[in-house]
């Protein structure tokens, strides 16, 4: 069974956004490959889509069966899969799949946002009968050593985005006292930072400005933010302790003669080009940082999780080998079970025997069987002689002091 694991997938190693496009699969794709899947016999497939990866799992006997279901639904053939895409089989995709939930195959090392990609994909072949057992237990393996990673390890420690890296900076400055702040710009990346802020640094009294001021008015309704006028930027910014520039503005728009100096504030510039004058950063009171200072923290934070990567490796090492073990153990179901009644059906056969020679204070039967069943499991899991330990089973059980009877 372990052997029949498969991956077929392309990502951002192998290729380019156009390329990976063309075997990106939609919700309703997902569920169409799934139905075909299920009629064409297969226990157990998943499909995880992003805009870093597609990747189709499952159990089969070669990869490229999974690629050929894939491909039957995507703009891309199977030969290009083939050509562009990357395949692995037993071992190699299983350590794959733990990588991938763990963060460590993602374009930015550490990255968890995969992880709840995973699970959905998961729901979604759940839903579709689509996840044998063998395969439920494979991924709570994964989802465990995913966690240990993220507990015990700085793997995803530290910000990875700009707007994030940001608000780090101005954590290490703004003291805890209410301070004004200000957010210049509504776009995607300035509506993250006003989200940052509030979730971040609650105690800074936000306010927004956008050329437009409809849409500064909308987003500060929304967040629950003041809102400033943009005709009203010019003379309102000395009264602001916190200012962060996120705008499309050619030229600097936050300049020298806006502030009175003396006055503590922290400065942050987002935008390229610049928005904010560089003679501002000379003014007495005034920190100030540009997008090339705030990039800095995430290189650091790059780094600081790329030293984090051996342990992260370790803790998978350690549940791949759980995995392995539980996988032995569970081939070996069918004939446990038939142990398992044989030894419970002894029993019942030969209760008034046993029973008036029992001591006092011996196990109950179905406490006995299942000692004996635990022991054979254990012994199987750790040796390999099967039928000598199927004997010795045998023997433990009916040797029992709790059976013993004499002979008539």
């Amino acid at each position: 069974m372990r052997d029949r694991f498969c991956v077929a997938a392309i990502g951002y190693r192998q290729a380019d956004t156009e390329v990976r496009g063309m075997f990106a699969v939609d919700a309703d794709m997902n569920r169409q490959i799934l139905a075909v899947a299920k009629t064409a016999g297969f226990k157990s497939v998943f499909i995880v889509s992003t805009c870093n990866r597609t990747e189709i799992y499952g159990y089969a006997n070669h990869p490229h069966e999974l690629a050929a279901l894939l491909t039957r639904f995507t703009k891309g053939t199977v030969g290009e899969f083939i050509h562009h895409g990357f395949f692995k089989q037993g071992k190699d995709a299983m350590h794959h799949l733990f990588r991938v939930a763990a963060g460590l195959d993602s374009q930015i090392i550490g990255d968890y946002e995969i992880q709840g990609q995973l699970k959905q994909a998961i729901a979604m072949a759940r839903a579709a009968d689509l996840i044998g057992p063998i395969m439920d237990r494979t991924l709570n393996f994964v989802f465990q050593a995913s966690k240990k990673i993220r507990a015990t390890t700085l793997l995803s420690s530290g910000t990875v985005s700009v707007s994030f890296a940001a608000i780090e900076w101005l954590q290490q400055k703004v003291n805890p006292w209410p301070m004004k702040a200000l957010v210049i710009g509504t776009g995607k990346f300035g509506t993250n930072v006003c989200k940052n802020l509030l979730h971040y640094l609650p105690q800074l009294q936000l306010h927004i400005c956008n050329r437009t001021n409809e849409k500064s008015e909308e987003l500060a309704a929304q967040l629950q933010a003041g809102y400033l006028p943009y005709d009203e930027l010019a003379a309102s910014l000395n009264s602001f302790d916190v200012i962060i520039t996120s705008t499309a503005a050619p030229e600097p728009i936050v300049l020298p003669q806006h502030f009175v100096p003396g006055k503590q504030r922290f400065i942050v510039d987002l935008s390229v080009p610049a928005n904010v004058h560089k003679d501002v950063a000379n003014i007495d009171g005034i920190e100030m940082a540009n997008v090339d200072e705030i990039s800095a923290i995430l290189e650091q934070t790059i780094a600081r999780r790329h030293m984090e990567v051996p342990k992260a490796e370790a803790i998978i090492a350690e549940f791949e080998q759980e995995f392995y073990e539980w996988l032995h153990t569970y081939k070996h179901t069918p004939a446990i079970k038939l142990v398992k009644q044989h030894l419970a059906g002894w029993a019942k056969q030969n209760s008034c025997e046993f029973a008036a020679t029992a001591t006092n204070g011996s196990p109950e039967v179905d406490a006995l069987v299942k000692q004996t069943v635990n022991n054979l499991m254990v012994n199987l899991k750790h040796k390999s002689e099967k039928g000598c330990h199927v004997i010795a089973a045998y023997e433990q059980f009916l040797n029992h002091p709790a059976l013993s009877v004499e002979a008539s």
